[in-house]
């Protein structure tokens, strides 16, 4: 049992220690002048507990900031471009070539389960699980970029059909020269048929064969076409899904116009390349899938089972048909798209993406319209 007076005196000497040793110096009149003219700054309500020193910071505040990385992405229904859908992808992640150059190997894919690559979370539901998959490169190019627009006509084998587990289609590995690529198969196109692709427009319009590809420009009004080009050289963008067409309507000037998925029409300039025909299934996906565990081998989660009244948004209604599109260039047409989590701003904007002291908890910033110069 300790005395009053011990514990007393034991407190009086912890506050003795708690001092700092400069003002122990100065009171015992020890040190030197140098040490006499310092001057100490005064601190208020210190805390000598575990961990504390944030307090012992002059002008620091404790923030509440959202995590580094985006925010929580939408899912494709909710997002607020509709020119985001084709870029996010929360299915599978593939690992490229450190190289970079194409290569027809089979290449190895990460699945993602429908989260973000980045953040991790879930975006999209009904996806899980699934069969171990490759991945194959596809070559959205039918006309290489170093082939010569002059007229020349561009020869390739079709050496096999293939089945691909990632896509509906079937897949052409073709080849000429010594270069070997992976292309979507049309729905005739069959093992050793020989496909062409032509540069030039004349003036009369060609009579078009199942397979090759033209320029939109060189073939007549009627023609069923696949795997179109928005813009000249940069790769097909319309109909590359399993069982698509599109069919040319007209021509304005120096335009084609087609419609897509009977409700659409884009004009696109006539020297955009194109392929005849319609695109391919797999037998194994045209089938119906049967059963639940097929359901789970093709990566499907099965449904949570919640009856939902049915609305308007869904079913059939009467719309008047929309005016027609005029494509651009992907750099232009993406301009000022903003991100899946976020708006775009108008005007000139910078987005703070610099990490602070606070990583957890962060809430999300308000985006500011900030001038370039000098930031």
């Amino acid at each position: 049992m300790f005395s009053l007076s011990s514990k007393f005196s034991r407190l009086a000497l912890s506050s003795e220690l708690r001092q700092s040793p400069i003002s122990s110096l100065l009171n015992g009149n020890q040190g030197c002048e140098l040490l006499a003219s310092v001057v100490l700054p005064t601190v208020t309500q210190v805390n000598f507990k575990h961990n504390t020193i944030g307090d012992l910071r002059k002008g620091y505040k404790f923030k509440r900031e959202r995590p580094i990385g985006p925010d929580k992405h939408k899912p494709p229904n909710l997002v607020p471009d509709t020119r985001l859908s084709k870029i996010y992808n929360y299915r599978y992640k593939v690992d490229y070539p450190l190289d970079g150059l194409y290569t027809t190997k089979k290449l190895p894919m990460q699945k993602l389960g429908g989260r973000d690559s980045t953040t991790g979370r879930k975006v999209i539901e009904g996806v899980g699980g699934g069969s171990k998959r490759k991945f194959r490169w596809l070559d959205n190019h039918r006309l290489p970029a170093d082939w010569p627009r002059d007229g020349s006509v561009l020869e390739e084998r079709v050496l096999g059909i293939f089945y691909d587990p990632n896509r509906d289609t079937k897949l052409a590995l073709t080849g000429y020269d010594d270069k070997l690529r992976w292309q979507i198969a049309t729905d005739k196109l069959e093992s050793g048929d020989l496909i062409k692709t032509y540069t030039d427009i004349p003036k009369i319009p060609v009579r078009p064969k199942v397979g090759d590809s033209h320029p939109l420009g060189a073939l007549p009004v009627g023609t069923s076409i696949c795997q179109v080009e928005a813009w000249p050289g940069e790769g097909a963008y319309f109909m590359v899904n399993a069982q698509e067409e599109a069919k040319i309507l007209r021509k304005i000037e120096d335009r084609v116009v087609i419609k897509c998925w009977d409700r659409l029409e884009f004009a696109i300039p006539e020297t955009a390349q194109c392929v005849v025909g319609k695109n391919s299934i797999h037998p194994l996906r045209a089938m119906a899938i049967g059963s639940p565990n097929r359901m789970r081998w093709l990566g499907m989660r099965p449904r949570s089972g919640l009856w939902q009244r049915k609305d308007g948004r869904r079913g059939r209604k009467n719309h008047p048909p929309r005016p027609m599109i005029y494509t651009s260039p992907n750099e232009e047409y993406m301009k000022d798209v903003g991100l899946n989590n976020a708006k775009p701003v108008k005007g000139e904007s910078v987005i703070l993406t610099i990490a602070s002291e606070g990583l957890r908890g962060r809430i999300r910033p308000n985006k500011r319209l900030i001038p370039a110069e000098g930031w």
